[in-house]
């Protein structure tokens, strides 16, 4: 690859519980006060111990807990040694591997390092029911965890939902199921769709801030793709909420909004229209303190400021 980009680490995604799910994950983020990360389960191909690989052309190991501590879930830590191109930034990007077996663990110490396409580690059952590799990342440095809010142990560090942080290469990763989450494909030539217009306070419209947001066809995740939106200002005429996103028609397009994708512009509130007999019209001036006396014809008003 030319550019370091940062693609998911299985060569089969079958997502058995996103960020989303209530099984265990939601409380990872859902209404914490303070500390929380996105994680996603995959199962892989089957119920095997399929490889997770380097998915970016460096990392280096932060991190190791669990071996031989049955009270641990085993874990490795690892950051990539330089910038990545993400779905959403271009930095240092961090990724953590938990329930790979003690044979995996013992392979790896703090320090090692891993090139794009070695393998890491495999899917494993250390702490789990079944065999599968739970994925946290996020943008920077990171190499230990925290209880949160929600009594839930996170990832301490900027962690984002996984597909803010990997590419979907499909020339090396099959889609089984994506676990109803927005990825984005690795970038070949986007086909960019859409007319950006000035700035228009009498509508309510919205500004595109990212390159890769995909316009669909109809209001959901499974709506046909009909390419890239353009970054910049459009118009929006509808709005619904579908499969845990806003989303947003612009031209004969929907798009999903988030933070750091898209940021609202609505129009502007008309001015109150104050009616004409109540504004105030000047009718004396006072020059001098005293009394005076006012001739008023019936039906006359008088206003006083």
């Amino acid at each position: 690859m030319n550019k370091n980009y940062m693609i998911y680490p299985l060569k089969t995604m079958r997502i058995t519980q996103s960020y989303h799910g209530e099984t265990s994950h939601r409380p990872h983020w859902y209404q914490a006060t303070d500390y929380r990360d996105y994680p996603i389960d995959d199962g892989g191909i089957d119920s095997g111990r399929d490889p997770v690989y380097c998915p970016c052309d460096e990392m280096k190991v932060t991190a190791i807990r669990g071996l031989g501590n049955a009270s641990v879930t085993n874990t490795i830590w690892l950051v990539s040694t330089s910038p990545v191109v993400a779905p959403t930034f271009n930095d240092i990007a961090f990724m953590t591997l938990t329930h790979s077996n003690d044979q995996d663990l013992s392979q790896i110490k703090v320090g090692d390092l891993f090139k794009r396409g070695e393998i890491i580690c495999h899917e494993g059952s250390d702490g789990a029911t079944s065999n599968h590799i739970h994925i946290v990342v996020g943008k920077g440095y990171c190499d230990t965890w925290v209880e949160n809010s929600n009594h839930k142990w996170v990832m301490k560090g900027d962690c984002l939902p996984p597909e803010d942080v990997f590419f979907l290469d499909p020339s090396f990763t099959k889609e089984v199921f994506g676990g109803s989450l927005p990825w984005v494909e690795l970038p070949t030539q986007l086909n960019y769709v859409g007319t950006p217009v000035s700035r228009d306070s009498t509508v309510n419209q919205l500004e595109v801030l990212v390159t890769n947001l995909r316009a669909r066809r109809e209001p959901s995740l499974q709506g046909e793709v009909l390419g890239y939106i353009q970054p910049g200002i459009y118009t929006y005429t509808e709005g619904k909420n579908v499969d845990n996103y806003q989303w947003y028609r612009v031209e004969s397009y929907w798009i999903a909004s988030k933070d750091g994708w898209v940021t609202l512009l609505p129009k502007d509130s008309p001015p109150e229209e104050v009616p004409e007999e109540a504004k105030p019209r000047l009718i004396f001036t006072c020059q001098q303190t005293g009394k005076y006396l006012i001739y008023l014809q019936a039906g006359a008003k008088l206003y006083l400021e």
